[in-house]
């Protein structure tokens, strides 16, 4: 005679609980992601104001060679008063929002015509967080060219 047993076994579905030491760290990634955030906003900020920085300064270079050059081919006909105005104006046109307080510091000579052009730079950032300079000066010697 064959006798069987069986067992059962009782299965629970009981969670696991949560000991003391759980507790005592919540939040932590919360605060860790916070200034993960933060530190990234930091690192962009600053590589966008070295951008606008580089663009500044590439504009201010080519405003500078363009009144430059427009005031020594007139210069070449005879007429530089109204040329220097001329190329002034179109120059704080060429830089825009930041060309309006920019100032120009002319000298001519017999062969060639000199600008040093300053502007301020744009600023993102505070200066105490980006202290980079805040003026970009430019200049610019061109030929004087005659026909002989």
């Amino acid at each position: 005679m064959r006798t069987s047993t069986t067992t059962s076994t009782s299965s629970s579905s009981r969670r696991p609980s949560r000991g003391r030491g759980a507790r005592d760290e919540a939040g932590t990634g919360l605060i860790g992601s916070v200034f993960g955030v933060l530190v990234f906003l930091f690192f962009l900020f600053l590589s966008a104001q070295a951008l606008i920085g580089l663009y500044a300064s590439s504009v201010v270079s080519a405003a500078a060679y363009s009144a430059a050059k427009a005031v020594a081919g007139a210069a070449a006909a005879g007429g530089t008063a109204t040329a220097r105005a001329r190329a002034e104006d179109s120059a704080r046109r060429q830089l825009g929002a930041f060309g309006a307080d920019a100032s120009f510091a002319w000298s001519t000579d017999g062969e060639s015509v000199r600008l040093s052009l300053t502007a301020r730079r744009p600023q993102l950032l505070p200066d105490a967080v980006a202290p980079s300079a805040h003026h970009v000066t430019r200049s610019v010697r061109v030929r004087v060219e005659r026909l002989r």
